[in-house]
């Protein structure tokens, strides 16, 4: 087996198949209700919905209970079986890189988060165990290249061009006076029960000052106009990005080919704009639904890595054009037919980067929400008083393994899809029995787990199986067990 694969899929050691008359599985005795495989000196344990429990025994013959339709006789043992290792399905991430202003901020470091970020993912791309993970790497928010970064004048602004207005901060205060305490943020006078909507000051030191229109003079001295943001500089169309910025390719576990390639462009750019994280994921997923089209016999995720909450230059007030901009909408589309509710699901790994404290649980919260309806719960959450770099590497590692362990390659051609059958050795050597949950293609997935063809056998040739969520969880909970996928034998059905 590939080293460079060992670290992202779990065991997926053998297939077996190849079922010839006459050759009968030796003392292997039956459990009960419905029992599971055992080989050679061991025996089956208990049905349990889409599994079945044994203890693992030590040769490739297969208890009579397999032998419950098609050619072979009920009970008469019948199975036996050739090996060869099992080919993980290939990888494919579609990294979507937060590059907003706040990465500009320093960790407990000193180092600017921006570059942390990118030191702990050129290490990632250079590891020998990334090698043929396929990467592709989006930035978000695109920018308007012809919009100006910033802007003074309240509304109309010709630096802002067609990407206007010009949005300012502003917040509520009485008409003759003035605050420092610059919360709540405004749009206009409609939110601010009788006070004004006033621009908000800059005075420097991470002090902030606004004043009413009918304040003394005095107000806010030496304080200046915050700058503002063209309204439509951020990219909120989902179809830009569906198309990376660096496309897709399998990295090879040195420093050059994808690896080069995506480091120069994360040297190359810098973070600016705001988080328009809603139609970034959509067009992630855009481009999810066109890779499987393309390449149906690879699994493909989208990796988040994000240092903010969705939201535009006005936090609360996030421009209509750029939806959705809340955590429930966005949820929504990771939990869609486009994502882990389409056929087949594509999973939405979140990694956020924060400053400790309060950020830190108000992100975690959120970003867990969004990870559970991509199907990857908890995020990982990574503090700025960490080891940045270390804890990216790492949270990375979790993904690679994560996305891989439920997806199996099975032979294009020379398999009867009536009789194969999928089972689980964990570390302790107990055997489960991971039963068909059909229907194929879509899954008939349900909390009793199980395992699905990516595609009906009845309308097309499948060319992977992939366990139910159920079943994929007990996987990657444990990193010592090994999944065998069976040929010859007749599929048994979790119904």
């Amino acid at each position: 087996m590939n080293n460079a694969r060992s670290i992202f899929w779990i065991g997926a050691t053998a297939l077996l198949f190849g079922c010839t008359a006459g050759t009968k599985a030796t003392t292997g005795s039956a459990g009960t209700s419905g029992s599971g495989a055992a080989g050679m000196t061991g025996t089956a344990g208990t049905s349990g919905g889409g599994a079945t429990t044994g203890t693992a025994g030590t040769g490739l013959g297969f208890d009579a209970n397999f032998d419950l339709s098609g050619g072979d006789h009920p009970g008469d043992g019948v199975c036996s079986a050739t090996m060869t290792a099992a080919e993980p399905v290939p990888l494919d991430l579609y990294v979507l890189m937060d590059s907003s202003l706040s990465m500009k901020d320093p960790t407990s470091s000193g180092a600017m988060k921006w570059d942390t970020v990118r030191s702990a993912m050129k290490s990632f791309f250079e590891s020998q165990s990334s090698a043929g993970l396929g990467v592709g790497l989006k930035y978000f928010p695109g920018t308007q290249s012809t919009a100006a970064a910033t802007c003074q004048n309240d509304g109309a602004d010709t630096t802002c061009g067609a990407y206007g207005p010009c949005d300012r901060r502003k917040t509520c205060v009485p008409s003759a006076g003035m605050t420092m305490a610059v919360t709540p943020l405004c749009v206009d006078a409609s939110t601010c029960m009788g006070q004004t909507c006033s621009l908000i000051r800059d005075c420097t030191g991470g002090n902030y000052c606004a004043a009413g229109p009918t304040a003394p003079t005095t107000a806010c001295t030496g304080c200046n106009p915050f700058a503002g943001y063209c309204h439509l500089r951020d990219r909120c169309d989902a179809a830009y990005y569906a198309t990376p910025d660096v496309a897709m390719a399998a990295l090879d576990g040195t420093t050059g080919g994808q690896a080069a390639t995506l480091n120069a462009s994360l040297t190359a750019h810098m973070p600016g704009g705001y988080t328009p994280t809603g139609p970034a994921l959509n067009g992630a997923l855009m481009f999810a639904r066109q890779r499987i089209a393309s390449m149906p016999t690879h699994r493909i995720a989208i990796v988040l890595v994000t240092d903010g909450l969705p939201g535009g230059f006005i936090p609360g007030f996030p421009p209509a054009e750029c939806t959705p901009a809340d955590i429930p909408g966005i949820s929504t589309l990771a939990s869609g037919a486009m994502g882990t509710g389409g056929t087949p699901p594509v999973n939405t790994f979140v990694i956020g980067v924060f400053s400790p404290g309060a950020a830190a649980q108000q992100a975690q919260t959120n970003l867990d929400a969004l990870a559970s309806a991509g199907g990857t719960s908890p995020a990982v959450i990574i503090d700025t008083s960490q080891d940045v770099a270390a804890a990216l590497q790492n949270a990375f590692k979790q993904v690679q393994s994560k996305a891989i362990a439920c997806d199996f390659k099975i032979p294009a051609t020379g398999v009867d899809f009536k009789q194969v059958n999928v089972q689980f050795t964990s570390g302790s050597n107990s055997v489960t029995q991971i039963l068909h949950a059909p229907p194929d293609g879509a899954g008939g997935c349900d909390a009793r787990g199980g395992w699905y063809y990516d595609k009906d056998p009845a309308s097309g040739t499948p060319t992977k199986i992939t366990a139910c969520p159920a079943s994929c969880s007990m996987f990657q909970t444990d990193l010592n067990g090994h999944v065998d996928v069976i040929l010859g034998c007749p599929t048994i059905d979790v119904n």
